[in-house]
């Protein structure tokens, strides 16, 4: 069986590659492909499997198997939104279920802000998508008073978060500081992005600060671990 899969698995690859399955595209079924390629179901299984784990398939969970979006790629030493991220590599971005509130009083987000324990916050909630599909959580804190006349509204309908504490707020992110750590989707977090209780995702604590050092912004924001590949360039000194 395992020369029949490699072959299903490198002519799928190849088609994949050579763009007869685009990204987004379904491929065909377990059964079709069972059929065209004369081989097992088990088979079919293996090569789509390794295919998946190896990103150029996602299962979406009901409807079928298609081909992955390319993974959004940060380098470490480049500063910029999700938005332009998203951009810059050619994914359409968008954001969906916005929730915007002002809140008071949790010891750990005003702890992370540098605020006094009687002042204000606004939390955001958002769920990111790239090309239309899920693809973060996050939940952002800001200090009230960095928003003129704490008018939340600002961020009713938003695409950048940064480009609107700019725009809006005359507020400069210049330098953020990312805790990283790979966790288990719960059931709640595959829901919503679409992807299998326990699959991995990349959880980051986020501190964010203007050119004068205040905190502007904590966030924490979990990202399909199919769908992000971070990389960090060291050099010797």
């Amino acid at each position: 069986m395992d020369s029949l899969y490699k072959k299903v698995k490198e002519d799928l690859e190849k088609k994949i590659k050579d763009g007869v399955y685009s990204p987004g595209d379904y491929i065909p079924c377990e059964s079709e492909l069972e059929g065209f390629y004369k081989v097992s179901r088990t088979t079919v299984r293996k090569a789509v499997t390794e295919l998946v784990e190896e990103g150029f398939l996602t299962i979406i969970r009901g409807v079928g198997t298609k081909v992955a979006p390319s993974k959004l790629n940060s380098k470490g030493s480049e500063l910029m939104s999700f938005t332009e991220l998203m951009k810059r590599q050619g994914i359409k971005p968008d954001v969906k279920d916005i929730h915007v509130k002002i809140g008071r009083g949790d010891d750990q987000v005003t702890s992370s802000l540098e605020i006094k324990p009687w002042e204000e916050y606004v939390e955001i909630y958002r769920v990111r998508t790239a090309d239309g599909e899920p693809i973060t959580t996050n939940v952002s804190y800001i200090p009230l008073s960095m928003i003129p006349n704490g008018d939340i509204s600002v961020f009713d309908s938003f695409m950048s978060l940064y480009g609107v504490l700019e725009d809006k707020c005359n507020v400069v992110i210049s330098t953020v500081e990312d805790s990283m750590t790979a966790v288990a989707a719960t059931s709640k977090q595959a829901e919503i992005l679409g992807i299998n209780r326990n699959d991995p995702l990349l959880s980051i604590e986020r501190h964010s600060y203007d050119r004068n050092g205040r905190t502007v912004e904590w966030s924490r924001i979990f990202i399909r671990g199919d769908r992000y590949k971070h990389i960090v360039t060291l050099r010797r000194r």
